[in-house]
């Protein structure tokens, strides 16, 4: 059971449980904006395509404008939808559902654009760390699927031609010009660490741009948010805490707390149980109280297509959250 955060938060009168409906709010207003998330893997879907005959980057004028235009449109759509709501962070930590490689660059643009948001950037940076995100793992576009998607051990041979892939992306993106050098480092140096220990280089501390180290975290984090032959997949709490037994001197101290801060309690999309025995799912955060966020829970027999109300836990001290049992997967 999670320990109660205080007997009455804001000083208010207890809530029964039969005065439930009085806490319920309004739930947030779906969201309505382009589906970025599908043009983001329709657009790396066509980048993996042609990439097998040739580096995609070295397409010549209008064409390549064309190209890079559309990632950064891209980019900032999601930059501007999480700056609005958690859509596509709800998304992102729903766990794949299409190709691997390309759900993974997705969900690192998502979730490092919203570390970079809890740094404090602003929305030229956040643009420039979103469409790195996007393309921080083209160079294993270079690699055949079947090295890639291989679920058994590999050899010494494979394990190297793998690690090689960020020296293939910034070979891929160097040729878009200097306009793009900052965009060829990232990709290089995403699996740098804080302390030395990364590759290719074993790139330490300020040596490694900061987009490169907040894409490496993310980076790791959907990795443990994804299943894997020989494990299950975590929960974003999960993966959390993973991170910091594991991970924890491999990047600065400022990005792990943020993670630990936007990530580790209950994130949206989580479902949880209540002590009042219901299930719903975690739809608003509350950063004042963070063990008591918004829950949203489906009423009468009808299914997932039925009426949800919407509960938020701080503005009562008899109903909490006794522990988590999946995330979404919807939408």
């Amino acid at each position: 059971m999670i320990k109660e955060q205080g007997n009455n938060p804001d000083g208010k009168e207890p809530v029964s449980f039969r005065s439930l409906a009085a806490v319920a709010v309004p739930g947030p207003a779906p969201y309505a904006g382009p589906d970025w998330y599908r043009m983001a893997e329709e657009a790396l879907g066509r980048l993996t395509s042609s990439s097998q005959q040739a580096n995609p980057f070295q397409l010549e004028g209008l064409a390549r404008v064309a190209m890079m235009e559309e990632f950064t449109k891209i980019a900032t759509g999601f930059v501007d939808a999480l700056q609005q709501g958690d859509h596509f962070l709800t998304k992102a930590i729903a766990g794949k559902k299409g190709s691997p490689i390309i759900s993974n660059m997705v969900n690192v643009s998502i979730l490092a654009t919203k570390l970079g948001m809890g740094i404090g950037y602003q929305r030229e940076p956040l643009v420039g760390l979103a469409l790195a995100g996007l393309l921080h793992d083209v160079g294993m576009l270079q690699l055949p699927e079947s090295l890639v998607m291989n679920p058994g051990k590999l050899s010494e041979e494979d394990r190297e031609r793998i690690r090689r892939h960020p020296e293939f992306g910034f070979q891929m993106l160097s040729k878009l010009g200097a306009q793009y050098g900052w965009l060829a480092q990232v990709a290089w140096q995403e699996h740098e660490r804080w302390n030395g220990q990364g590759y290719p280089r074993g790139l330490r501390g300020e040596q490694i741009h900061e987009y490169a180290r907040i894409i490496g975290l993310a980076d790791i984090f959907d990795a443990l948010m994804n299943p894997r032959p020989y494990r299950n997949r975590m929960l974003p709490h999960e993966a959390v805490r993973e991170l910091l037994v594991a991970e924890k001197a491999a990047f600065p101290n400022q990005i792990i707390k943020l993670l630990i801060q936007q990530f580790s309690l209950f994130p949206l999309g989580t479902m949880v149980q209540l002590n009042t025995g219901e299930v719903g799912v975690v739809t608003q955060l509350n950063p004042r109280y963070p063990l008591r966020p918004v829950v949203s829970i489906n009423q009468g027999t009808n299914g997932p297509g039925g009426k949800a109300k919407s509960v938020d836990l701080s503005a009562t001290t008899l109903v909490h959250i006794v522990e988590v049992v999946g995330t979404d997967t919807g939408g």
